[in-house]
């Protein structure tokens, strides 16, 4: 499939609009009919020209599923081929990866510590059911709508009792391979192990361990690479550089297993920060590291909507990404606040994060970054008469390069979980950050419908507010008889959970 390929014809889906092309894949974005909501579609170039192909095939996407159950990889919602004899995926969409972010600012040592435990999970999980991931890089890590890391593309996985697996160095990312897949030596847990923490690495030093130049270097430089050593990073602690270069050492032997590292990760004691739930999705692990208290069933959280996320395409150098479009905000975003537990794997109870997400730059889900002109908070907590849902709202310039249907405003608004008007300063649970316009005799039913979908996502509300990266989104939408009687005004809100700010959260551009 060339970049002049026809549109691939996929049963259930319409609107097909190219995201990305790589030299492995193509990835649309297409909405399933069948339930009204966008999917991303990853079609790959090659075509399956036997049975046994097609059952290779069919065999990855199964184990691909077989993981997207866990809180923290990419859920896959089917798998086929396509008329003309090309597979395809089709996933959710996501907003963005940790490459992107990467490429903007280095992370923390606290937020790489709470993604790599929680990336360790997801590949702990994977190893127990027999597969390997094979790509672990910055550009296959996600932001789900929830401001959580997904681990993105399992097309690469193998199942590890499959005996005709050809290694080939074509389809992975060198910079984050481990030495012995340059040796041709069959893969193992122990090479997902030492890609993340590679990964990790590369999040706090912008660039892969090593890597001095922007370009590939050559394969032997590559390989005589491993034999240097691997530097200190400015304010990483020691002990979180210990557990990287251990993760990174060039005997596999000595790594440790994934669940090892997710717990020698979680034991890192850095500044404390917000606790982050991550709810319990079924059994417990196949290797339990230890047993925790017992749990009032009263604060078991519920199991939540899927994360939202989309896959990544392989190779690149040392990273390729595909870009994301908007996002439309869940109709349901929050989970109820669940008492603290300790951390176990992802079948078990909730993980406890201390680590905190400290935002150092943003991402906006086009994939470009724009500049920041956003106000500062007021000094105290709103006090006037709360809003109303109805009332006029004064729009002011944004500030920013945001979607030509976003108005930014100077109005403070505040909501309860049921989009009921209440005082900011109060409790509540969303704030106003932006509005649109809808004419009269629209029909705007859902939120994932334009220009909704454009005004009220994650992109606009970061650059509103840049610390705001982790809050979740909802919209008010006017009913379908407002519409029909002449202009309307929907209301694009964001919030942490159910009554969990309280006084003015969100900085208002200036005027």
């Amino acid at each position: 499939m060339t970049a002049s390929a026809p549109i691939p014809t996929v049963p259930g889906l319409t609107g097909f609009a190219v995201l990305a092309r790589g030299g492995y894949a193509t990835v649309y974005r297409a909405v399933q009919e069948s339930v009204g909501r966008d999917v991303a579609v990853k079609v790959e170039n090659r075509t399956l020209e036997t049975e046994r192909d097609r059952r290779r095939f069919l065999r990855e996407a199964r184990a691909a599923g077989r993981m997207s159950s866990h809180p923290h990889v990419v859920d896959l919602f089917d798998a086929g081929v396509t008329t003309d004899g090309h597979p395809y995926l089709i996933m959710e969409l996501c907003d963005g990866s940790y490459a992107e972010r990467m490429r903007s600012a280095p992370l923390s040592a606290a937020e790489v510590r709470e993604v790599g435990f929680k990336i360790a999970d997801a590949l702990a999980d994977a190893h127990s059911l027999g597969v390997l991931h094979r790509d672990v890089k910055p550009a296959n890590i996600l932001f789900s709508r929830f401001g959580e890391p997904a681990l993105a593309d399992f097309g690469l996985a193998i199942l590890a009792e499959w005996r005709d697996v050809s290694i080939t160095l074509d389809v992975l990312t060198p910079a984050y391979a481990p030495p012995e897949t340059f040796r041709h030596a069959p893969p193992a847990p122990a090479a997902d192990v030492y890609a993340l923490c590679a990964t990790l690495y590369a999040l706090m030093r912008g660039k892969p361990p090593r890597w001095r130049e922007d370009q590939m270097p050559s394969l032997m430089s590559l390989v005589d690479m491993f034999h240097e050593h691997i530097p200190d990073l400015p304010g990483c602690p020691a002990e979180l550089m210990e557990i990287l270069r251990a993760g990174m050492s060039n005997d596999e032997s000595a790594r440790p297993s994934a669940i090892e590292l997710r717990d020698r990760l979680i034991a890192v004691r850095l500044d404390p920060v917000p606790q982050v739930i991550v709810p319990p999705l079924g059994s417990p692990p196949v290797e339990p590291v230890y047993t925790p208290p017992p749990v009032d069933p009263a604060h078991t959280p519920p199991t939540p909507n899927r994360l939202l996320a989309s896959p990544f395409m392989s190779g690149g150098d040392p990273e390729q990404t595909v870009p994301h479009g908007p996002l439309a905000p869940p109709a349901d975003p929050f989970v109820p606040p669940v008492r603290p537990t300790p951390p176990v794997n992802r079948r078990g109870i909730a993980l406890l994060v201390t680590g905190a997400v400290l935002v150092v730059a943003a991402l906006v889900s086009v994939g470009i970054a724009y500049g920041l002109h956003g106000g500062t908070p007021t000094d105290g907590p709103t006090t006037g008469p709360t809003a109303t849902a109805t009332a006029a709202l004064p729009a002011i310039d944004c500030g920013f390069d945001a979607p030509a249907e976003a108005r930014c405003t100077s109005a403070v608004e505040c909501y309860d979980a049921d989009h009921n008007a209440v005082s900011c300063a109060g409790k509540h649970t969303w704030e106003l950050f932006a509005f649109g316009e809808l004419n009269k005799g629209s029909r705007v039913s859902s939120t994932s419908q334009s220009p909704v979908r454009e005004v009220c996502g994650r992109g606009v509300l970061i650059l509103v507010d840049i610390n705001a990266t982790a809050w979740k989104t909802d919209v008010i939408l006017p009913t379908l008889e407002a519409q029909q009687a002449g202009p309307t005004t929907f209301r694009c809100l964001a919030g942490k959970g159910p009554d969990a700010l309280t006084g003015q959260q969100l900085r208002k551009p200036k005027k």
